[in-house]
């Protein structure tokens, strides 16, 4: 059973997740996660992330359709496919504080790499974005994390802002479409996730409106130094936690 407390910490949390996903192209997840973590457990916080994401990215896709260079990103989205498996896998297996700890370890990692803005170290050759596709796509469906690696190697293509969005929507709409299949095979989509993925499907759209206005009037600096600081600070007190519980 659902309490009104976790309902209104999905929603506030994906509402917040698809303005930061919808603004910048990625980082749902990481906005999300350290504090589903706090109540939920991993399963259900990246089954819900990832489920209701697919709402989010088709909406992004639409809106920069016109923008989206498809024959480098197919090619990205079938690559991806050999990581899905693996990531339903590991969801599916792993004991739930060895899931909470890789989730919020890598979170940190990936929002360090993202702040420094690192995209020029990473090769731009087009067997490397194969790879790259392929391991975000097994991180994204077990942890729930790993947007920025493929953020930063489409950063590295010198595309625009909204080919940049549309491009990763695309990908991401294939590899998670794909993992959620996976998790209806496994038995992770239960009831109770189901229900919380529908207590968020308004927050998100309201996100992805927000985001709309942002993208034409916001300064992204400050934005993106104000949610950088709040992954690190709750990722933080998640992993604090759960090593201490060990």
């Amino acid at each position: 059973m659902i309490s009104g407390v976790e309902g209104i910490v999905v929603a506030a949390m994906l509402f917040v997740g698809s303005t930061v996903l919808s603004t910048v192209g990625f980082g749902i997840g990481m906005t999300t996660t350290p504090v589903l973590l706090l109540v939920f457990d991993p399963q259900t916080a990246v089954v819900v992330v990832n489920t209701i994401s697919i709402l989010l990215f088709g909406l992004i896709i639409y809106q920069n359709r016109a923008e989206i260079p498809y024959r480098a990103v197919v090619p990205w989205g079938l690559a991806g496919l050999v990581g899905v498996p693996i990531g339903v896998f590991v969801l599916s297996s792993a004991s739930a504080s060895f899931l909470r700890i890789g989730i919020t370890a890598l979170i940190i990692v990936l929002t360090v790499v993202t702040a420094l803005n690192l995209q020029s170290v990473i090769p731009r050759w087009r067997w490397f974005g194969f790879l790259v596709a392929a391991v975000v796509s097994a991180l994204l469906n077990s942890l729930g994390i790993g947007g920025p690696l493929m953020a930063l190697y489409i950063l590295g293509q010198g595309w625009s802002r909204n080919a940049l969005r549309g491009s990763l929507a695309f990908y991401f709409v294939v590899v998670e479409a794909s993992g959620v299949v996976g998790y209806g095979i496994t038995g992770l989509l239960t009831r109770e996730r189901v229900v919380l993925i529908l207590i968020t499907v308004i927050p998100v759209i309201l996100g992805f409106w927000l985001a709309t206005f942002l993208v034409r009037h916001m300064n992204e600096a400050v934005f993106r130094r104000a949610v950088v600081t709040v992954i690190i600070t709750t990722s933080l007190m998640v992993l604090a936690r759960e090593v201490s519980s060990l």
